[in-house]
């Protein structure tokens, strides 16, 4: 495919080649490559014939092709990097390698990565191969891996389009704003409702449920589902706070109580720490980073003497 036909019948494809070109000529400016990026469309749309060939031309010279042939393809240097980044890689389906390498790669949120048009190694001759081996919008890229960008060494190929790769640091960004979203509200009560004695224990609860499954979502082609799970904090007004994780119900339940020995108004205090759990269809389940929302709730609990009552016989 000439490489005219490339840029005009793919897009999308530009904006990484020049990103790559720009390197070449020692720059690391997006607005450098955006230029030419944009100077690339507006020829494609205004030329046609001899005018586009000899922009074509001028690209190949670009990229440092030693000569033009009839039917050139993207070229670039594949020492050059399209999508560089770090931090739990999520590769797509495409991916040629296996299930074990996908959830290694995703479980390691400090290693570094890489995609590279899949050309000759060290070669700066353009590769039809990065275009024909994958579908109709997407090109083909190597995939590098390792613990420092040191030691990255190629781990299998993808077919790729023109979006940045899935990170876990982006799907987390995604599940705090769900969480925040779908999450039930903290709904605190207690029995009896008009308070009780000293001598009687108060049944609390939090009106929330020990577990939530929001609706699973989407990035990329990534299915995510999430579970959250709560732990609650139960401060009772008179100095002793506890953890509890079970949420607690109206009588008879008894799952959380307290009994106080003083009478006085009490203000109680509950706090919802909310962690989750996420499964990346095909890849694998991780634990989000840290706690994904927080809630507090109070109730005033008022506490009467027991009286003592002598019955005689």
């Amino acid at each position: 495919m000439p490489a005219y036909k490339v840029l005009r019948n793919y897009p999308q494809f530009a904006k990484p080649m020049v990103n790559s070109l720009a390197k070449i000529l020692g720059s690391n400016s997006w607005d450098f490559s955006s230029k030419i990026f944009w100077g690339i469309h507006m020829l494609l749309r205004l030329f046609r014939g001899a005018e586009v060939l000899v922009v074509a031309v001028g690209l190949s010279i670009l990229f440092s092709a030693p000569s033009f042939s009839a039917t050139p393809d993207v070229g670039g240097n594949n020492s050059i990097a399209a999508y560089v980044g770090t931090g739990g890689l999520l590769l797509p389906d495409s991916f040629s390698g296996s299930s074990q390498t996908k959830s290694a790669v995703a479980d390691c949120l400090g290693c570094d990565w890489r995609y590279t048009i899949y050309c000759r190694q060290g070669a700066n001759t353009p590769c039809k191969h990065a275009v024909t081996s994958c579908p109709r919008g997407s090109l083909l890229y190597r995939v590098w891996f390792g613990r420092t960008p040191t030691t990255v060494s190629v781990i299998g190929s993808v077919c790729w389009g023109s979006s940045e790769p899935v990170t876990r640091r982006q799907v987390e960004s995604r599940i705090d704003d769900y969480v925040v979203r779908y999450i039930p509200a903290l709904r605190p009560g207690f029995d009896p409702p008009g308070g009780s004695v000293t001598s009687v224990p108060v049944i609390f609860w939090t009106g929330q449920p020990t577990s939530f499954k929001p609706p699973s979502f989407s990035l990329s082609g990534h299915s995510v589902s999430i579970t959250a799970v709560p732990t609650w904090r139960w401060t009772w007004g008179d100095g002793v706070a506890v953890w509890k994780s079970v949420a607690g119900a109206q009588y008879p339940s008894r799952q959380i109580t307290y009994q106080y020995r003083r009478p006085g108004n009490y203000d109680v205090g509950v706090t919802s720490v909310w962690q989750a759990k996420y499964t990346v269809s095909g890849i694998g389940t991780f634990e989000a980073s840290g706690e994904v929302l927080r809630q507090t709730g109070k109730l005033a609990v008022p506490i009467r003497s027991a009286k003592t009552v002598l019955i005689s016989h």
